[in-house]
């Protein structure tokens, strides 16, 4: 089987949660097998579970032998932005300076995770992204046995955010993601990030949906009183349209019944 056509295998890693989805390559190509299972003693401090579940998973004929493209949920990674220099930098110096603003963000617990840094021109600010140490190697090996070769490894908000972009004002506007737990939200100032949140919720969904209101009437008291698009799991999508929250709800008009939420993003994100 030619590369250009081998079979790709979304994976949705989750403190919580691991969800898979297969669609064999080709124009217009369908899922054809998907499931989501629920990881027993799963937390955002350790990946470890997660990783078991999915080798567990992976045992099964459906998901080998393909192309993985892996989404890493947002309480395993961490967003900064970072300033221009009055002075260019190299690459090196550039990392330097990313780590550097993490760390001052973040403490110290963030100083040996692995680092990419968007390639913004000079001048401008950039944003970084932390992915905890050996978590790509963990994976890989977790891929290997089941002849799955890992072809993309992003962060949540970022395969979100280019889900949607483009219904997205390109200033003065919030792109929030929720997920189990977790809150992650972007400002958007000519298209591009100068804000970043994120903050960890209770699994009490009329708690998160009011701490979420209440993080749009902070951000409109500092002076942001652009429009706030949330993308969300169905389930709480339904819960805020009852309960009245004033927020703009993006809802993919394709998006198929047998497609677990985040798979559905990747899905569109790589179409």
């Amino acid at each position: 089987m030619s590369p250009l056509w081998r079979d790709e295998v979304a994976i949705y890693l989750a403190p919580r949660k691991v969800a898979l989805a297969r669609r064999p390559r080709g124009l217009k190509a369908r899922v054809s097998a998907a499931t989501e299972v629920a990881v027993a003693g799963g937390g955002a401090g350790d990946c470890g579970p997660a990783l078991a579940r999915l080798a567990e998973l992976l045992l099964e004929p459906t998901w080998q032998d393909a192309a993985a493209r892996v989404v890493i949920a947002d309480p395993w990674a961490r967003y900064c932005i970072v300033p221009p220099t009055a002075t260019p930098l190299d690459a090196e110096g550039r990392r330097a300076q990313a780590r550097y603003v993490l760390e001052d963000a973040y403490g110290e617990g963030v100083s040996e995770w692995n680092v990419v840094l968007e390639d913004a021109p000079p001048g401008r600010i950039s944003v970084a992204c932390a992915m905890a140490e050996g978590l790509e190697s963990a994976l890989i090996a977790a891929l290997s046995p089941a002849r799955l070769k890992l072809v993309s490894m992003q962060p949540q908000l970022v395969v979100a955010f280019n889900a949607w972009r483009r219904r997205l004002p390109r200033d003065d506007a919030w792109f929030i993601a929720l997920e189990d737990g977790w809150l992650s939200a972007v400002h958007l100032a000519d298209g591009a990030w100068d804000r970043i949140h994120a903050a960890r919720l209770s699994g009490e969904p009329r708690v998160e949906l009011e701490r979420l209101q209440a993080f749009g009437s902070l951000t409109r008291a500092a002076g942001c009183v652009g429009r706030m698009f949330v993308e969300a799991p169905p389930w709480m999508r339904e819960r805020a349209k009852r309960t009245g929250v004033g927020l703009e709800w993006l809802e993919a008009e394709d998006a198929g019944d047998a497609q677990a939420h985040e798979l559905a993003l990747l899905m569109r994100a790589n179409a």
